[in-house]
């Protein structure tokens, strides 16, 4: 049926929405059901029915947005099938987002999909790009065109308004039943509760409270970050003076966890680190670079970083290396102009800062070592150097040169979208023959750097971050605060440090006060910030990790680690390394007050700390 008036087609329109956003439903439907599994039992049937719900939302959001093409009489048709399209576009495009990086999409994905520089860092290749546009594109017109037809072979006179009367009363009755749900049974309901996208969560805890007269499901709650103007240091770059000078060098490797440090992937600076320090428990303070610079060159929590950033203040580390003679170098493979660290971390010293390399990544690389070396050439013998290079081989999609092609069977690096469907095996090989490239290139600087300035440089070698392999259902990072994410290799090598292996956990945040100790600084490292100095480190703090872009935090420490934060379902107390523990209950118990005076008091207030020498090897 098809008549003259453009409200004929609203009903069968409103069908047809409803019907695309069901199909979040299947999209989502893994993670969705395993958020409702580790939610619990009691309110596992309404969750699952409200999903329902909120997929009919969906479809009615869709269907509101086209309400404005009646004017186009006829061609209603035709916009309103474009619009459910692009829901269910959007759709596909989100549940990728979040079954990899565990968020929706955000500004920071729109970001990286308006800038050419930033999806070449994603991994992807061009021709991925087109080739998906293009399907996409066919699938579109095909739903439009169906979209349009079931428009018009359906349409009626009879209105719409009942049934989305009862749809949004439905969708209200949902949110109100989540929250008391979030009320009475705490943080696991959330999670499961904004799994599909365009679901703000609803929190009537107080009200709830006062009508029944006890209080709301409580995890551990995340302790207050520092108001706008809180000063990233309590000392000035003045007052910061190094009794030795020698050149510093500190190397990072894009996404490296811990585990890929050994002898059979990284052999030569595996050989060097045997006459330094090697900390086998680090953990960067973010599994997202923005956040874990931040936190490296700030000495904070990565969780203070809006509110320093907004303040404008900038790191310490650059003014103090310059008041005390030093050149500093700056050198970032790995993009870090996209992220908005040029403007901020860096801002002090874009002068010295080289980014943005084109290319592959081998090739990116290979460009920065060489400016390197340029570097090093044109310093002056008698200038102390800082110099910071920032591999970008180790990032997904892992590529390296044939010369590297060390372990098989590899992942050949293609089809970076469908990485999640290729063998974890073959993955972590292919992201294994990357590090080794980068072991070379890292060997042949270090080289030439001892040969050209004709002295042994102080060395810090670690990662951004870390990188999962499917150990918990996803590739990459940025999604967890899993110790695949977080636990990266730490090599000091410097006259001063004595050689060996440290069992006792330190972070990201130690590194700037570990430097100017080094170097002969005599201030408390408090000073400085969050962090203390790896010299001595403390086997009774606990450190504060983020994921960076959602608000899950983890409290680690030398043999517990509490994962909370709203975006985590429930608290969960695990080892370290993310085993169960049968006493996690007893043990969290135990160590409550040290944990939510790490929270209030930040990264080196809790004790004293207490020496911890390095054992031989």
């Amino acid at each position: 049926m098809e008549t003259g008036s453009p409200r004929a087609y609203l009903l069968p329109a409103l069908g047809w929405c409803l019907l695309h956003g069901l199909g979040a439903l299947p999209l989502f439907g893994a993670e969705l059901l395993r958020a409702i599994e580790r939610a619990p039992a009691d309110p596992r049937a309404a969750l699952a029915v409200g999903a329902f719900v909120q997929a009919l939302f969906l479809g009615l959001v869709a269907f509101t947005a086209t309400l404005p093409f009646l004017v186009l009489r006829r061609g209603y048709v035709w916009a309103a099938s474009l619009v459910t399209a692009l829901l269910l576009a959007f759709l596909v495009l989100d549940s990728l987002v979040h079954a990899s990086m565990g968020f929706h999409v955000n500004g920071l994905v729109i970001a990286v999909a308006m800038q050419a520089s930033a999806i070449g860092e994603t991994g992807l290749r061009r021709e991925e790009v087109v080739e998906i546009a293009a399907i996409g594109a066919v699938v579109l017109a095909v739903d439009v065109w169906v979209g349009a037809w079931v428009m018009r072979r359906f349409a009626t006179p009879r209105g719409p308004w009942r049934w989305v009367l009862g749809l949004v009363l439905l969708w209200g009755a949902e949110r109100v039943t989540t929250a008391y749900l979030l009320f009475s049974a705490g943080e696991s309901v959330q999670a499961a509760a904004t799994i599909l996208p365009l679901q703000p969560p609803v929190r009537m805890n107080r009200i709830l409270a006062s009508l029944t007269g006890r209080p709301a499901s409580q995890g551990l709650r995340f302790g207050a970050t520092p108001q706008a103007g809180t000063s990233a240091a309590k000392v000035a770059p003045s007052e910061v003076r190094f009794t030795r000078r020698p050149d510093v060098v500190l190397f990072l490797a894009e996404s490296l966890r811990a585990d890929f440090f050994t002898p059979e992937v990284m052999p030569l600076m595996s050989r060097r680190a045997e006459g330094g320090t090697t900390f086998l428990r680090h953990y960067s303070a973010a599994s997202s670079t923005d956040y874990s610079l931040f936190s490296l060159f700030y000495s904070l929590d990565a969780q203070r970083r809006d509110a320093v950033m907004g303040a404008g203040q900038t790191p310490l580390l650059f003014p103090v290396l310059r008041q005390n003679g030093y050149r500093v170098a700056l050198l970032a493979a790995s993009s870090v102009d996209w992220m908005g660290l040029k403007d901020t971390v860096f801002r002090d010293v874009r002068d010295g800062l080289i980014t943005n390399y084109e290319g592959k990544h081998r090739v990116k690389d290979a460009a920065m070592v060489e400016d390197a070396r340029r570097i090093l050439r044109d310093t002056p013998a008698d200038q102390p150097l800082f110099l910071f290079v920032f591999f970008v081989g180790t990032h997904f999609n892992y590529d390296y040169p044939p010369r590297a092609a060390v372990f098989s069977p590899a992942w050949d690096g293609k089809g970076s979208l469908s990485a999640t469907q290729i063998p974890a095996g073959q993955l972590r090989a292919r992201a294994q023959n990357a590090a080794y490239e980068v072991d070379l290139k890292i060997d042949e600087l270090l080289t030439e750097m001892e040969e050209t300035r004709g002295r042994a440089p102080l060395i810090v070698f670690s990662s951004d971050h870390g990188e999962e392999f499917r150990e918990h259902g996803r590739v990459g990072h940025g999604s967890d605060v899993t110790s695949s994410q977080l636990h990266v290799p730490m090599v000091i090598i410097d006259e001063r440090m004595p050689p060996g292996r440290v069992e006792t956990l330190t972070g990201h945040i130690d590194v700037v006060p570990t430097l100017f100790s080094l170097l002969g600084d005599a201030h408390d490292p408090a000073l400085f910030g969050d962090g203390a100095s790896m010299l001595t480190p403390d086997p009774t703090r606990y450190l504060l990790a983020t994921v960076g872009w959602e608000p899950r935090y983890a409290l680690i420490g030398q043999s517990l680690k509490v994962v909370f934060g709203p975006a985590q379902p429930g608290t969960l107390i695990t080892t370290p390394d993310d085993r169960p523990l049968l006493d996690a209950s007893s043990r969290f118990a135990a160590e409550v007050p040290r944990l939510l005076r790490r929270l209030r008091d930040g990264g080196s207030a809790p004790s004293t700390p207490g020496s911890t020498p390095a054992s031989g090897p």
